[in-house]
């Protein structure tokens, strides 16, 4: 039964994941009246701090030049209390999105972390679509910008999603869960952000 649930689980993250994508590719091009990248939809909007474009990030990673699995190193792992080996979970519904990557709880600890690296998508298009998200916040993670993206408020939730600009044209999102008997008592979101800044000094710097 624990092993469905946590199918049941990453599933529901991949689902999550390609209805935002669609999401986020429509509304990029729509509200700017332009059909170019990303990168020159965010260079060609005013208005726009370099914090916000996340061009003004002092230590740009590339974290897509790794594999999936390998944006979590062992020593973050040991620190979470996960398992150091993660599963890749392809993406069926839409192949040429990025793969996700799970690490699940050791022992009787329910917990997970997924991360996925994003390319060509910048934390703009999440600040000019926060109204997709039934609770949004900003925050910073180890100076670079990202923002909290949920459904509902993570107190009181077993999830949490924290999409954060690696480098000026790619977001890394953290997705983790907790075990329902924790809701209320624990904010995955810490979780969320925890692995985020346990990762980044292992990623790539951006050339």
């Amino acid at each position: 039964m624990e092993n469905l649930t946590h199918k049941a689980r990453r599933s529901t993250v991949i689902a999550g994941v390609l209805t935002l994508a669609i999401a986020l590719s429509a509304c990029s091009s729509n509200s700017t009246g332009q059909t170019g990248t990303p990168e020159e939809t965010a260079t060609s909007s005013t208005g726009s701090s370099a914090s916000q474009s996340g061009s003004g990030i002092t230590n740009p990673k590339n974290p897509a030049a790794l594999e999936p699995c390998e944006l979590l190193p062992n020593e973050a792992t040991a620190t979470l209390g996960v398992g150091t080996k993660g599963e890749r979970e392809p993406n069926d519904l839409k192949p040429n999105l990025s793969d996700i990557c799970t690490w699940e709880g050791e022992e009787t600890d329910s917990k997970e972390v997924a991360l996925v690296a994003f390319q060509g998508r910048t934390i703009q298009q999440y600040y000019d679509n926060k109204s997709n998200y039934g609770y949004f916040k900003k925050l910073e993670v180890s100076g670079h910008p990202a923002v909290i993206g949920n459904t509902k408020n993570p107190t009181k939730s077993s999830s949490c999603t924290i999409y954060m600009a690696a480098n000026e044209n790619q977001i890394v999102m953290s997705h983790t869960f907790i075990s329902t008997e924790n809701i209320g008592k624990t904010n995955p979101c810490d979780l969320a952000r925890r692995a985020l800044k346990l990762s980044l000094p292992s990623w790539p710097a951006a050339k």
